[in-house]
């Protein structure tokens, strides 16, 4: 197995010191810890070495030893035409394009939206001050080469002058030294209970760092000077490892009347009060994570309990074939080194063809040669002025000919492009997701083709995502433990804008008016992570620019209404302050509903404009003269139709007598042109509500003119009389006359 990892990846205790504890236990563990690197090395070394001859690969190391030295000791040319790192870039290109964002959601009664965004602001905060994506970046560019990637997250101070804690996201440079217990099937690991990073370190270092240690060799040891650990301690390096395992445990859980879940297993009295209070306590089965450093001898630092149920080393994993007991792990290059390969001797073969052309020797006579010997030796070689030779009767004096040179075989060009289109078919990549013209003429076709190349990778853009949401998910359960203070974080958006985010801050008292209630508590409540794929921020503009462009020339109306948020997407300089008085010219609506949304008080213009406008007197009197002038109107068309329908009601009468006169006797009909009392005093009603409707409408095309005191019409600005308006007092009746 090659060397571990540099010491630099893994941090060293800065105290120097360590927790004693029994022998027993220190024993054990270094047990445990030998046979989880002997484990896994016998069962991971062929995906081991095989990942390290990918990188080798990949960093132009292409021709065999053996092959390479015997082309070189002959002058013969050794070409390295290196494609696959344009192949790894086109899928680590679109993990970089992509912009993962770990979002919170709740998942109990305890939770809140609110309180799920600010758990994902610290985490966005986490990842800004680590720089967070970097470190993805990093770990599948090691993925896609050799099939495995890793990275961590590590608790530290955040100044030398505070006591608060930090979470961090840390890389580990060499991925295939990390080691994980045999059981562990799940793709992120997050179902290992044991987990160990050897690392090599100077002597000198290993003994600053850890001066009670003991930096011996195997040569005096019992039962560990086995040739499998011999490389631990050499001349010149100590080989330590960082160990983590997990130990079952038991859990005390109290609910509380609110549904809040709490962890009352290191505090029996508050156990024991709650359980006299009617609270539900229950133990769980569950497990703790330590935390130790080991050399082959012993435990120098730890172990110490990590406060999460994770162990935080992540790997991010290219793609598997499980063979029965057996994995074989590897990246996107594994199955393209024979094409790569293929690709190398043909090109070098056409170079040699080539470059041996104008080095064709020539053939003649001894006696041709005799005298001018050290001129022909360089004839094929050098550019003399001119060759002297001596004639030779024996061939009839012909001079010294040049042998036909080597020709280029096509069977060359045809190799490489044949090469060329097994690596791509190997791959999946073809040359028009690389750039390449190709027979595609319209956009359609070659978004289909990018989305093929895409398609055929995916898998490495999964597997790395599901990476990332696992560290979301260990972030997410060690926030109540380190970040467990009111705290303001600040951290930049993608946008490049700083946002701040209070924590744990008292913000008034519940509901019963005693217990302080904080605001964004970010240590209480059960939650769950997700993850978010896209293009990055830049992009999105671009897109949400050009589409709000060509809505607005679609729906011209709405442009007044957007024109603040299209100012803010453009590149313009003084982009944001256009957007900010745009904003002041959008209805009073929107912008109330914005400040709403912002938790901000309404400007006092902003209130006065939304407040309706003071109404004028003599514009309710006149909207209540054409109210009454409807009413009248309305009043006498259904005074009309009821009197059109007496009439009707009569002209049946009358048709129904006239057709039974001739049965009846003379002094029992009816006599005619008697006069209908209802049907007059409906015709005075209408006479008079068409005076009246007269008034109304003079009244409101112009000044009312004078009423002469002595007799005429009452005036409209007086209520009418009880006979003057009677048909208002029954809407629906006629008035008796």
């Amino acid at each position: 197995m090659k060397t571990p990892a540099k010491a630099d990846e893994m941090p060293l205790d800065e105290t120097h010191g360590r927790e004693r504890f029994g022998d027993d236990d220190s024993a054990g563990i270094v047990r445990d810890a030998l046979k989880l690197y002997d484990d896994w090395t016998e069962r991971e070394q062929h995906n081991i070495d095989a990942a390290y001859d990918d990188l080798e690969f990949k960093a132009g190391n292409q021709w065999p030893g053996t092959v390479e030295a015997e082309r070189l000791s002959e002058g013969r040319p050794v070409q390295t035409v290196n494609v696959m790192p344009q192949y790894i870039r086109q899928v680590t290109g679109d993990m970089r394009q992509m912009r993962p964002a770990i979002k919170v959601v709740p998942v109990d009664d305890v939770g809140d939206e609110e309180k799920a965004e600010a758990r994902a602001g610290v985490i966005r905060y986490i990842e800004n001050r680590s720089d967070a994506p970097s470190i993805y970046y990093q770990g599948g560019d090691s993925q896609v080469t050799c099939g495995i990637g890793a990275w961590r997250v590590l608790k530290e101070y955040a100044e030398g002058t505070t006591f608060n804690t930090e979470l961090r996201v840390a890389p580990i440079d060499d991925a295939l030294g990390v080691m994980f217990d045999l059981d562990a099937t799940a793709q992120t690991r997050e179902d290992a209970v044991k987990c160990l990073i050897p690392v090599d370190i100077s002597r000198s270092r290993f003994e600053k760092h850890y001066p009670d240690a003991t930096p011996v060799d195997f040569s005096s040891t019992g039962e560990r000077s086995s040739q499998a650990h011999s490389d631990w301690a050499t001349a010149d390096t100590i080989r330590i490892a960082e160990y983590w395992y997990k130990k079952p445990a038991r859990k005390m859980l109290a609910l509380g009347e609110d549904g809040a879940v709490v962890d009352v297993s290191d505090d029996p009295a508050l156990a024991a009060q709650l359980r006299a209070a009617g609270a539900r306590v229950e133990q769980r089965e569950a497990y703790k994570v330590y935390r130790c450093v080991v050399t082959a001898m012993e435990v120098v630092e730890g172990p110490e309990e990590w406060p999460g149920a994770y162990i935080p080393i992540i790997p991010v994993v290219g793609e598997e074939i499980r063979i029965g007991p057996r994995t074989v792990r590897h990246g996107l290059i594994r199955f393209a080194k024979d094409p790569q390969r293929s690709l190398n001797y043909n090109v070098s073969a056409e170079t040699e063809a080539v470059a041996l052309q104008p080095k064709a020797p020539f053939t003649g006579t001894e006696k041709n040669f005799e005298k001018y010997q050290d001129v022909w030796e360089t004839a094929n070689r050098k550019n003399h002025p001119y060759l002297p030779y001596t004639p030779d009767p024996a061939n009839g004096n012909i001079p010294p000919q040049r042998v036909q040179p080597a020709v280029s075989s096509q069977g060359f060009s045809d190799g490489i492009m044949r090469a060329e289109r097994h690596i791509q078919s190997v791959i999946g990549i073809y040359n028009a997701s690389l750039g390449a013209r190709s027979n595609e003429t319209s956009g359609v076709a070659v978004n289909a083709r990018d989305r093929q190349a895409d398609t055929g990778t995916f898998v490495y853009l999964d597997n790395w995502s599901r990476a990332i949401r696992h560290t979301g998910k260990i972030l997410n359960d060690l926030i109540p433990y380190v970040y467990d203070t009111a705290r303001i974080l600040r951290i930049i958006g993608e946008d490049g804008k700083i946002e701040q985010i209070p924590i744990n801050q008292v913000g008034g008292l519940e509901a019963d008016g005693l217990t302080p209630r904080l605001v964004n508590d970010v240590t209480t409540g059960s939650y769950d992570v997700t993850l978010q794929m896209g293009p990055s921020f830049s992009t999105r503009r671009e897109e949400a620019r050009a589409g709000m462009q060509a809505f607005m020339q679609g729906n011209p109306q709405v442009a007044p209404l957007i024109g603040d948020l299209y100012a803010r997407s453009q590149e313009w300089p003084l982009a944001e302050e256009i957007g900010e008085r745009l904003e002041v010219l959008l209805p009073p609506e929107i912008r109330a509903l914005k400040a709403q949304k912002e938790g901000k008080p309404l400007p006092q213009a902003m209130q006065q404009a939304m407040q309706p406008p003071p109404v004028d007197p003599a514009q309710q009197q006149m909207a209540a003269l054409e109210l009454a002038a409807k009413e009248a109107e309305a009043a006498g068309k259904q005074a009309d139709a009821r009197r059109k329908q007496a009439e009707a009601e009569r002209a049946e009468l009358e048709l129904r007598a006239a057709l039974v006169a001739p049965a009846v006797p003379p002094q029992l009909q009816p006599v005619e042109n008697a006069p209908d009392p209802a049907l007059e005093r409906m015709a005075g009603a209408i006479i008079e509500l068409q005076g009246v409707v007269g008034q109304i409408v003079r009244a409101l095309q112009g000044p009312p003119p004078e009423i002469p005191t002595a007799a005429g019409p009452m005036p409209i600005d007086q209520p009418p009389s009880e006979a003057a308006f009677s048909i208002h007092e029954q809407p629906g009746q006629l008035p008796q006359l």
